[in-house]
């Protein structure tokens, strides 16, 4: 079944399983790749095709625990189909490959080793769980966007829990999101329990002006404007805008959108509530998009450091006196998260942190740091650094 799957021919029942596997494969790629490495000579030289086979099928057998029989005889087909003078070696490393022994902590996790020594440094002895939590799969996490919502999901077919977040919801649907009506009608809204907390934090009363800058597709928005704030959406680009202004509209809540590039500051009345959801290199998300790790390159993080540095900055200046500024990040390196805050503060001393921790779910796991803390990646939630700030 495997086989004519890889090949394009899935039943839709099988659809789960085929998630399971393409994820399940990048989540682990840098494990299998280790366990690979003494089976093969020069691997650089197979083609992707068979090396990606070689992945899954590993896979299958290492972390699936698929019985070694089937898992290497649909693997095989695959390659044989594609390459077949190579089915042979294909045939050879699937019968023999083994779970490594004394794994080092970035092999463990399945990380780079520079990616790994970011996250040990942020989370210590959090970071080994903060990392295999990220290789475990997730629900369907959805936002309620109004009463009700769990009421249609359930008679729609939908398995619902209550997320570890007020207002997400853990749910297994019988048909893709797009179909339900609870969806069409507006009632929910895809988002990670986590990416729930940075708004939680701002703590935004109902009728008050929220700022959210760097909004993307304006999820956060939604779940200010669903609370009664009065929301402006500042993104630098006028495509994220129109999709936000869509998704807004199924969702029927409004909220005024801006185009500007927040490198510098906005010609906007400031407000005594500003979100800064900075754009960042996303490793508190590899549950989700695995092939982050596979391309990110150390460089990317001090690039993206700067520019939520300017972006800080000016937030800064659109933060009314007695204001809050609240800073997050979907990112798990000291540079975007830590030292960000604390190059801030010395820039800054007008802003002065308050603490985030009393605002987290009791459910949710967290690291308490000087200046905020981060939201661990288990239990399915993203990793997420976020601190408040109030400028006096």
């Amino acid at each position: 079944m495997l086989a004519r799957a890889a090949n394009g021919f899935a039943d839709p029942r099988d659809r789960g399983l085929l998630t399971d596997l393409v994820y399940g494969t990048l989540r682990h790629h840098i494990l299998l790749d280790h366990a690979l490495e003494p089976l093969l000579r020069h691997p650089e030289r197979l083609p992707e095709l068979v090396r990606h086979s070689l992945r899954a099928g590993a896979y299958e057998l290492l972390i699936r625990g698929t019985s070694r029989h089937a898992a290497v005889n649909d693997w095989v087909e695959v390659v044989k189909a594609a390459q077949p003078r190579l089915s042979g070696l294909a045939n050879a490393v699937l019968r023999r490959v083994e779970a490594p022994r004394d794994l080092a902590p970035w092999h463990s996790a399945s990380l780079p080793q520079w990616l790994w020594k970011e996250l040990a440094e942020l989370l210590g002895e959090d970071a080994l769980p903060a990392a295999r939590g990220m290789l475990e799969p997730e629900p369907l996490w959805l936002s309620a966007v109004r009463p009700g919502a769990a009421e249609s999901l359930l008679a729609s077919g939908c398995e619902v829990k209550e997320g570890p977040v007020p207002g997400s919801l853990a749910v297994r649907s019988p048909v893709p999101l797009p179909q339900l009506p609870a969806f069409r009608e507006g009632e929910v809204q895809p988002q990670n329990p986590a990416s729930r907390l940075p708004v939680i934090a701002l703590e935004a009363r109902p009728g008050e002006r929220v700022l959210d800058l760097a909004a993307g597709n304006g999820i956060k928005t939604a779940q200010l404007a669903a609370a009664g704030a009065l929301v402006t959406a500042v993104e630098i680009g006028e495509e994220k805008s129109r999709r936000a202004q869509e998704n807004l509209a199924r969702l029927k809540l409004e909220a005024q959108h801006v185009a500007a590039d927040l490198r510098s500051p906005p010609p906007l009345q400031p407000a005594g509530r500003v979100l800064l959801d900075a754009p960042c290199t996303g490793t508190g998300t590899l549950r989700g998009n695995p092939e982050i790790k596979l391309r990110l390159q150390p460089g990317d993080v001090g690039e993206l450091a700067k520019l939520q540095s300017e972006m800080l900055d000016s937030a800064a200046v659109l933060v009314e006196r007695g204001g809050q500024l609240v800073y997050s990040v979907c990112a798990l390196t000291p540079q975007e998260g830590p030292r960000q805050i604390r190059s801030f503060l010395a820039r800054h001393p007008e802003f002065t942190p308050v603490p985030v921790e009393g605002l987290i779910p009791e459910g949710v796991k967290v690291r308490r740091l000087e200046h905020g803390v981060v939201v661990l990646p288990c239990g399915g939630l993203d990793g997420f650094f976020i601190a408040r700030l109030h400028r006096s």
